[in-house]
């Protein structure tokens, strides 16, 4: 049986595996894999019981602490590379009990995100409720993973509204077991689901040439075992 199903793996089998398991593999190191397959959280669950890595955030951002962060792209020639364009920005939000987490918000969603700052700051004041809502899906990654200086910058920015090393500390470990968290997406996610159903269906495809070619051994064994082969083809 090991003997014809090894005889089953043809080159087209072989190269639709390895790419359906390559693009997986990425999406697993990127930390959206299979954490985009799991049900996913609402910001009221988030703002109630905190943020822990790996959990599927989707629905309405109401309340934006600010900015702090912007991530860069940039073309590397071999000798010189295009002038960096920014592609989103990081933002400090409010998750759990006195707890602060980063989410990083496309070009797209800029101007609504700004307001809904302004709206945040005019709220803690005593105003009314923020009305802007921003859309989100992603999910909780480590800081670093996401942007290199990430979290680096993230503290600097709480120490710069007024909290001390410790009380940082605290924060953080009160909602995320100590890890500094990043909500990552909402760009990406349209373009982890369509690679995530890419690879599985490479991946069920050659499963299915596999099968197929299992099921002719299986055939050629029993003709054989039976003395009804071609001695031609032998």
């Amino acid at each position: 049986m090991i003997k014809r199903l090894i005889r089953s793996f043809s080159k087209a089998s072989l190269i639709l595996l390895f790419l359906g398991c390559i693009m997986l593999g990425a999406m697993i190191k990127g930390g959206e894999f299979p954490q985009i397959l799991m049900p996913s959280h609402n910001y009221d669950e988030v703002l109630e019981n905190g943020l822990k890595k790996g959990q599927h955030i989707k629905g309405d951002i109401y309340f934006s602490l600010g900015s702090f962060a912007t991530k860069e792209t940039y073309t590397q020639y071999e000798n010189s590379r295009t002038p960096s364009e920014t592609s989103g920005y990081y933002y400090i939000i409010p998750v759990g009990e006195q707890g602060m987490a980063a989410i990083y918000i496309r070009k797209d969603d800029l101007t609504a995100m700004k307001a809904l700052t302004k709206e945040t700051e005019a709220y803690l004041m005593g105003g009314e409720f923020p009305q802007t809502k921003v859309h989100f899906e992603g999910v909780a990654v480590k800081m670093e993973r996401d942007l290199k200086g990430l979290e680096k910058a993230f503290r600097k920015q709480l120490e710069y509204m007024g909290y001390t090393e410790a009380e940082i500390e605290d924060m953080i470990s009160a909602y995320s077991d100590g890890e500094c968290l990043v909500l990552s997406g909402p760009a990406d996610m349209s373009v982890m689901y369509v690679m995530m159903a890419i690879a599985f269906v490479l991946i069920l495809v050659g499963i299915i040439i596999i099968v197929r070619n299992y099921k002719k051994e299986a055939a050629y064994d029993k003709q054989a075992a039976s003395g009804l082969t071609n001695p031609n083809n032998e």
